[in-house]
């Protein structure tokens, strides 16, 4: 069953980068981000009421410093980046968080750092490198814009990386379900105002049903099944064997990319992919 969940997870996770995509069609990142974060704060927000959390004074502070930097920071360098890249590259980019995991909490908390897990970081890196290098020779000929894509995507990456290893202490004081309901409440409210600011409101009124369809998806099936998916699967198996799973995303997203929206599987993209999975995977086994 843990399996069965996680497979599910993984297919709503890559369908989360198309859904993205098709919304970025026909709404600028802000508004996309604006919708999004909207409704999902409220939902974390019910969460938060329905279960009565308290929020020590002395942890509102730094909540609140998770919640910028995963809604405003994370999501805004996602959005922009998706927009000028494509799903399979993003997909691909995030699977280095574990990586990135790593190497803040190695910095951060002192993590013991083992030959196979910097074998692994060597091996996943070198398959960006591959990636990108592809994306910079197509900058060369005069497109420079799937790889200003790719790197904000990276910084997305780097941002979600410093919430997972920042929100731990979080985590263990109120539960994982609180800790992030909070952090995303008080992240929503940040970006509220930025997002009202830069927005037309009628933009909107003209959505195709697809958009509304999108927009829907990365609220109630992105925001809120695929995390309670995640933590049903968490409760009941190993972290290590949980995250595994998350490496087959970017496999399913590069095929629903390329039956969706065509989405060429080129040979730098499959050999840095290969490349960015084995790596991770070397690392999470030391």
């Amino acid at each position: 069953m843990v399996h069965l969940v996680m497979f599910l997870h993984s297919a709503i996770s890559a369908g989360t980068y198309l859904a993205a995509k098709r919304a970025l069609d026909e709404l600028p990142p802000w508004e996309v981000a604006l919708a999004r974060f909207t409704f999902a704060g409220l939902l974390f927000g019910a969460i938060l009421l329905h279960r009565r959390v308290r929020i020590a004074r002395k942890d509102l502070l730094g909540l609140a410093a998770l919640g910028f930097v995963a809604v405003p920071m994370n999501q805004g360098f996602f959005l922009a980046g998706l927009a000028l890249s494509t799903p399979g590259h993003a997909a691909l980019l995030y699977a280095l968080t574990p990586i990135f995991v790593f190497l803040i909490a190695r910095l951060r908390l002192g993590e013991r750092a083992t030959a196979l897990k910097l074998a692994g970081i060597a091996v996943a890196f070198a398959g960006v490198l591959v990636v990108l290098g592809a994306r910079g020779s197509v900058a060369l000929g005069g497109s420079s814009r799937m790889l200003l894509g790719d790197l904000l995507i990276l910084l997305a990456v780097v941002a979600w990386a410093i919430v997972a290893v920042g929100g731990k202490v979080y985590a263990e004081r109120y539960g994982a379900t609180a800790s992030t309901s909070a952090a995303i409440v008080m992240g929503s409210l940040f970006y509220l105002p930025v997002g009202l600011a830069l927005s037309d409101v009628h933009r909107f009124a003209r959505l195709t049903p697809i958009g509304w369809a999108s927009l829907a998806y990365l609220v109630v099936m992105t925001s809120v099944v695929a995390y309670l998916l995640y933590y049903w699967a968490l409760s009941r198996a190993q972290a290590s064997r949980v995250a595994v799973w998350s490496n087959l995303q970017p496999v399913l997203t590069a095929l629903l990319a390329w039956l969706a929206y065509g989405e060429r599987l080129t040979g730098p993209f499959l050999a840095g992919g290969a490349m960015v999975l084995a790596g991770v995977l070397l690392a999470e086994r030391g």
